[in-house]
């Protein structure tokens, strides 16, 4: 007895297709309604809704598609994938060329009435079009992403993936095999092609929903970690990294250094909270610049705090560099309107956990405001 084969209708994977790529792009869009503030969302489901009225367009039909219908359908598929790529533009925070966007449409307007009579030529231009926006898209998300995110490294995986594929389809425009299963892939739809994307198309939109998953949860961290007026770690933040610095460190020598910008509630008083407030920026710019990241923060109103694995004598010198440049900085920024200084109370130890360290430089601290303000105490 003969065993069955299985045979895959190609209007029933169109038909699943279409659909598919339409809840997709309603679930994209259905999350950006839930939260604006990951605007590539939208881009994306737009972009799946555009992949299905394109494909549903030119192969829903009976018999070959009119030259309109030809000629509309593939630029609506091959803007998906401009669309696609604005999107991966917008995630990181970058500016969305309607240029870049639209490349692809427009050439395939100017080239498709000198290549509608052919089949192959009109499969290498659309396969070369996708294949450049999938490489551009990967390394978009790759390259430039503003954030380390799991999940935005398999979609580099996945885009990759789509952009050999496509490359695949170009090249078997060209030279078709003896192989029947590759050859279907030239077609211009076949139920293999079909269902390929049909498993592609959830797998890369479940990536994009937990890309943009994980950038609002690394926001609401940073928020959590990070002194929204300076931008500089809070004291939650930097007692966490001094913690693991010391931990790492273990018997070490380590120093711990404690800035205090001087005279500040009188300058706040006598000149206002935006100029206090662009002071203190000025000085996490300071701290920015000369330290590592990860050992500084600021640890509440004018006082900030910083923990190196220096001895004292680089400790010391270090901190009298950023007292240095504060008050340089602030002449420059705020020319005569204030005399900004800072300052420092410098301890070192070893084997000793941070709050211990930040208690010995506060005492420090305490002498060098003393002692007439604008120095560095070392004890």
């Amino acid at each position: 007895m003969a065993a069955a084969s299985m045979v895959l209708d190609p209007a029933t994977l169109t038909v699943a297709f279409v659909l598919l790529s339409a809840v997709l792009g309603t679930l994209l869009l259905f999350s950006w309604m839930l939260n604006r503030t990951v605007k590539a969302l939208a881009w994306w489901g737009s972009a799946f809704w555009l992949i299905a009225v394109g494909i549903g367009s030119a192969n829903l039909a009976q018999g070959q598609p009119a030259y309109a219908i030809l000629l509309v359908a593939n630029a609506l598929a091959l803007l998906c994938y401009g669309v696609l790529y604005t999107g991966c533009r917008i995630f990181n925070g970058r500016s969305a060329p309607l240029t870049a966007m639209l490349a692809g449409v427009a050439v395939w307007i100017c080239a498709f009435p000198f290549i509608y009579s052919s089949h192959g030529y009109r499969l290498i231009l659309a396969s070369a079009i996708t294949f450049v926006y999938s490489s551009l898209s990967a390394w978009e998300l790759g390259r430039h992403a503003s954030r380390p995110l799991a999940s935005s490294r398999m979609a580099v995986v996945l885009l990759l993936g789509l952009a050999a594929f496509n490359l695949s389809r170009g090249t078997l425009g060209i030279a078709l095999t003896s192989v029947s299963w590759i050859d279907t892939f030239a077609s211009r739809w076949s139920p293999s092609m079909a269902l390929v994307l049909v498993m592609f198309g959830p797998t890369l939109a479940f990536m994009f929903l937990s890309m943009a998953k994980e950038s609002v949860e690394f926001e609401y961290k940073q928020a959590a970690l990070v002194d929204p007026l300076t931008g500089v770690p809070n004291r939650r933040a930097f007692m966490e990294n001094a913690s693991q610095l010391l931990a790492r460190l273990g018997n070490r020598p380590t120093s711990c250094l404690l800035f205090d910008l001087d005279n500040f509630k009188t300058i706040n008083d006598s000149y206002g909270h935006d100029t206090g407030d662009r002071i203190l920026t000025i000085f996490g710019d300071v701290l920015a610049s000369h330290l590592p990241q990860r050992t500084f923060g600021r640890l509440g109103g004018e006082e900030f705090g910083a923990i190196l694995p220096l001895d004292s004598r680089e400790a010391a010198l270090l901190a009298d560099r950023i007292r240095h440049a504060f008050s340089m900085a602030g002449a420059n920024t705020l020319g005569g309107l204030a005399n900004v200084t800072v300052s420092v109370g410098c301890v070192t130890g070893a084997g000793i956990d941070a709050g211990a360290l930040l208690r010995r430089a506060d005492a420090a601290l305490y002498q060098a405001k003393r002692s007439g303000r604008n120095i560095v105490i070392a004890a």
